[in-house]
């Protein structure tokens, strides 16, 4: 959840800390194309871009839970029951027709006819031959059961973690950071955000910021510096820390062929009456928009000629 956060914070980042209805949640976060085939929402945090969602108080939420566990548990012993007695009622078959072939041409005598009926007992033909489709529609009546509440459980879910981030965001306790967002959202919808939070606060993190967020951190550094606010003298001082001999190689590296990229977002954002506050995320909406946009030939040229340098 870091990673994506940081990614696309200057994206979803505004919008997340100024959110107040849940279903405004999943608007924000789709607003990352492809964002369902990332691999943050490919596990639990799917709940948070679910299409369905259905409010849920948390004892609904966890009595749902465990009938969709009820229900998984009855529909594995259904399977295993089954699959059982299917080979023996095979078994049984196959011995029956083969003692039927052996007195095949008298078969209209009674007294062989009374033999056969005395080993199709034995073998117990007829009570696994009829237990078996009994079982198969008791297998897909637990599975209907499962996926009924498959199906509910996930609606109620993606409510819930929706819920929380909004709770979160309205929380006046913690600062809107983007890592007490991944904190908090991080353990959705199994935990609440509060105590997502504060177990991801015990958690080392060993790993270091993507290229897109340091972008978005020295933006934010130099907006805040610069006074009076002059986009042209943000443009300049971004170049110039770049350019410095010890600038971060790997954020350099990054930023270098996408110079032109920075610069139009940069200019998109010039005669617009943004807050101070809002105009990284506002710079970085439009740097990640002409990153990921389609390029015709002569867009890649133009931005080769103005790397960075």
């Amino acid at each position: 959840m870091k990673t994506f956060l940081e990614n696309y914070w200057g994206r979803v980042g505004l919008g997340l800390r100024r959110v107040r209805q849940p279903e405004d949640v999943k608007s924000i976060l789709n607003l990352v194309q492809g964002i369902e085939w990332m691999v943050s929402f490919k596990g639990h945090a799917a709940c948070l871009i679910t299409p369905v969602a259905i409010e849920v108080t948390p004892n609904e939420l966890r009595a749902t839970r465990r009938k969709h566990k009820i229900a998984e548990t009855e529909e594995q012993c259904r399977w295993t029951e089954y699959h059982e007695t299917t080979p023996k009622a095979q078994q049984a078959e196959a011995a029956l027709q083969e003692a039927i072939s052996q007195f095949g041409n008298v078969l209209d005598r009674f007294d062989f006819f009374l033999v056969l009926s005395l080993i199709a007992d034995k073998l117990k033909v007829k009570e696994l031959t009829t237990r078996t489709p009994e079982l198969l529609a008791a297998v897909l009546k637990a599975q209907t059961e499962k996926n009924a509440l498959k199906d509910a459980l996930s609606a109620q879910e993606a409510w819930f973690a929706r819920n929380e981030v909004v709770k979160f965001a309205r929380n006046r306790r913690y600062s809107k950071s983007l890592l007490n967002f991944a904190r908090a959202m991080a353990g959705l919808p199994e935990w609440g955000w509060f105590h997502s939070r504060r177990t991801c606060e015990t958690i080392r993190d060993k790993s270091g910021s993507t290229s897109p967020h340091k972008v978005f951190e020295l933006l934010t550094i130099i907006i805040r510096k610069t006074k009076p606010l002059s986009l042209s003298r943000v443009e300049k001082r971004f170049r110039a820390e770049l350019l410095r001999s010890d600038a971060d190689p790997m954020l350099k590296g990054y930023v270098t062929p996408q110079w032109d990229y920075l610069e139009e977002a940069i200019h998109s954002c010039k005669g617009k009456e943004f807050k101070r506050s809002d105009l990284p995320f506002k710079i970085m909406d439009r740097f990640i928009y002409h990153t990921e946009r389609g390029k015709r030939t002569i867009d890649i040229e133009l931005a080769k000629r103005n790397e960075l340098v």
